[in-house]
């Protein structure tokens, strides 16, 4: 639907506009938004900042829970010619604080919610103007009264398809976040793509309750649908009993997700005496692994659904692999997009033969145009217009690829190389398991072993013991984990993966 005229990410909406402006587009609880509405919202944006001097390329901070507002915010910005940079709302205002010096925002853009992050960016003088929804006090703008008084005229600064659109960060587990700059056309080649792998079309309807600064929410889920014209549903919040209303009462075709989420929606599901998912088309997955166990348990629950399971990240433009429809291969991650290359290389890099695991390179026009101000880890990342992924995986004869871990997460167990995600994939498949997490510990003979942290399902009684005989009953004893610690939840980062920093502390606390 892109051509090169048209490769600006401010130009999203077109299709929904051109089959019909009266389509809803976005749905929040009571309230529903047409693509008429949206569009004039997102010129009312665009004009705002306009008059407020903003400058093509300039950066704008939005720091935004879950709000029908945030797609004509983000694409406002867009269309204004700027530089939209969404962030972690969890975050706490020095975090804040540092990422609109980092990125040099001079206006920021918050909800009810961050009011007090938004307050403080002004506070330390980084930032000049902020405007918040449900806030006009102080040195704060009121968003509606704000957007009420710009004109909802188009305006479309004809960005050029290679221009930066949105810098997103890195959820800065394993360090400083750093600024991925994605462009215009291979952001929207990207979501072009997922919308003919997945059958999206204009009776589409997703359901969105992850985070949406995150890019498996809004890359992944909000503009493959907004690009082909159907509608969005987006939850302020996940919550498994509202993510099952929502199915209900809105006809859902499909939902993203990861692993986490849906083991929670699993077990509200088992509460309920009926459950009406007969709209949902298929279920995405991403942004962690899904253990067979899951996966067996979503299939059996909805028949007829498919589940799609992909691979990617923010620096290749995100989505790189995905399963698609109808020809999805439960456990992998499935065949590179089309136009994707892939390579799959030992630490030499040398190209490694089909099947054995390495690190996945890939190459194509998604790839991101780099790191913002961060030349040192720019190069470690892209090189040869090559992206580095540091995650491992082997291909099989189809084409078809599996997720086997980190680079950094492989340990080596007294000479053996061992994947927490194969130890996890074993553990995961004992019935009283319902969720586990494998991380390394240091180990005065061996180097490192693997010790598992592991979720029992209700009324479990399971033992240390009894699961460690279970593994190495399965599994190479070499790998088996030395120490198993039952807790409660799994800490999880707001993006749904697993926090490993935070494991790997406890580990380290507990001791050998």
């Amino acid at each position: 639907m892109f051509d090169d005229d048209a490769s600006s990410l401010a130009r999203l909406c077109d299709t929904g506009l051109s089959l019909d402006s009266q389509r809803v587009a976005l749905i929040q609880g009571k309230r529903s938004m047409t693509y008429a509405e949206l569009e004039q919202r997102i010129n009312r944006v665009a004009n705002g900042l306009i008059s407020l001097g903003v400058e093509r390329f300039e950066r704008v901070l939005v720091i935004f829970e879950n709000d029908i507002r945030f797609p004509e915010v983000l694409l406002g910005i867009v269309r204004a010619g700027a530089v939209a940079v969404p962030v972690n709302f969890k975050f706490k205002p020095p975090q804040h604080i540092d990422l609109a010096r980092d990125c040099g925002s001079r206006i920021v853009f918050g909800s009810a919610g961050t009011v007090e992050s938004v307050v403080a960016c002004l506070a330390d003088g980084v930032a000049e103007v902020g405007i918040v929804v449900d806030a006009d006090r102080g040195p704060l703008r009121g968003y509606d009264d704000w957007l009420a008084s710009s004109s909802p005229e188009r305006c479309d600064h004809g960005s050029a398809g290679s221009d930066v659109c949105i810098q997103a960060y890195t959820s800065g587990s394993t360090g400083r976040p750093k600024g991925v700059l994605l462009s215009h056309r291979g952001l929207l080649r990207n979501v072009q793509l997922q919308a003919e792998s997945n059958r999206i079309d204009e009776n589409s309807r997703v359901l969105l309750s992850t985070p949406l600064f995150h890019m498996n929410a809004t890359a992944a889920g909000l503009f493959p649908c907004l690009s082909q014209g159907g509608s969005v549903v987006i939850l302020k919040e996940f919550d498994a009993e509202r993510v099952i209303d929502a199915i209900e009462t809105h006809g859902c075709t499909y939902t993203t997700g990861v692993p986490a989420t849906y083991k929670l929606i699993l077990a509200a599901a088992r509460q309920r005496t009926h459950v009406d998912a007969s709209s949902l088309e298929f279920i995405a997955v991403g942004s962690a692994p899904m253990t067979r166990a899951l996966l067996d348990e979503l299939v059996q629950t909805m028949p007829g659904v498919d589940v799609i399971e992909g691979y990617g990240l923010t620096e290749s433009g995100p989505i790189i692999t995905l399963n698609p429809r109808g020809r999805n291969k439960l456990g992998t991650i499935g065949p590179a997009l089309p136009g994707f290359e892939c390579k799959v290389i030992d630490s030499d890099g040398n190209i490694l033969p089909q099947g054995e695991a390495g690190e996945l390179v890939v190459r194509s026009e998604c790839n991101a145009l780099g790191y913002y101000n961060r030349p040192d880890a720019q190069a470690e990342r892209f090189r040869d217009g090559w992206v580095y992924t540091g995650d491992m995986v082997s291909c099989d004869p189809d084409g078809w690829f599996t997720f086997r871990g980190r680079v950094d997460d492989q340990m080596n167990v007294g000479g053996e190389n061992v994947f927490p995600a194969e130890v996890e994939s074993i553990l995961a498949t004992h019935p009283e398991v319902r969720d586990v997490c494998v991380v390394p510990v240091p180990h005065e003979v061996k180097g490192q072993v693997p010790v598992a942290f592991v979720v029992r399902n209700v009324g479990s009684n399971l033992s240390e013991k009894e699961l460690i005989d279970y593994y190495i009953a399965r599994g190479p004893a070499y790998s088996h984990p030395r120490h198993i610690y039952f807790i409660d939840e799994m800490p999880l980062l707001a993006t749904g993966k697993n926090d490993l920093q935070a494991l790997e502390r406890q580990a380290r606390e507990l001791g050998p």
